[in-house]
């Protein structure tokens, strides 16, 4: 991590979070014409086992989520949506564009703070130059 900032270390697990979600739906879209072919996508547990990883979750009421055995690994999971086509398969364009631009968004937003973070980096080394 950059001196110690754990924001730098939850940014780069963020953005390959989002780069791997960025392949699934690829893959979707990639293969929207395929017979047979069943969309993927990665299950908001598995990113939150994932980011369990570095992040302790305080549990302070018995209905919230426990601590596992162990982390499960982002995997792609079979979408189990109504199959709309005759050649089974079940990817729909408009979901998965939607997809796309929430997964572009987050992209966008994480690199803004990022860049944000490494400028603050820089007025600091910027500051002790004139000194």
């Amino acid at each position: 991590m950059f001196l110690n900032d754990s924001a730098i270390g939850y940014l780069h697990k963020a953005l390959n979070i989002a780069s791997i979600r960025q392949d699934v739906i690829a893959s979707n879209i990639a293969n929207a014409d395929t017979p047979r072919y069943r969309a993927t996508h990665i299950p908001f547990k598995d990113v939150l086992d994932f980011a369990k990883q570095e992040i302790e979750l305080k549990i302070t009421d018995e209905k919230h989520i426990k601590d596992g055995d162990g982390f499960a690994y982002l995997t792609k999971k079979l979408r189990d949506d109504y199959l709309e086509r005759n050649d089974q398969n079940n990817v729909n364009l408009d979901t998965e564009m939607m997809q796309l631009a929430k997964n572009t968004i987050l992209t966008n937003a994480l690199t803004a703070f990022e860049r944000y973070k490494f400028n603050q980096y820089k007025d600091v080394i910027s500051a002790s130059r004139d000194i």
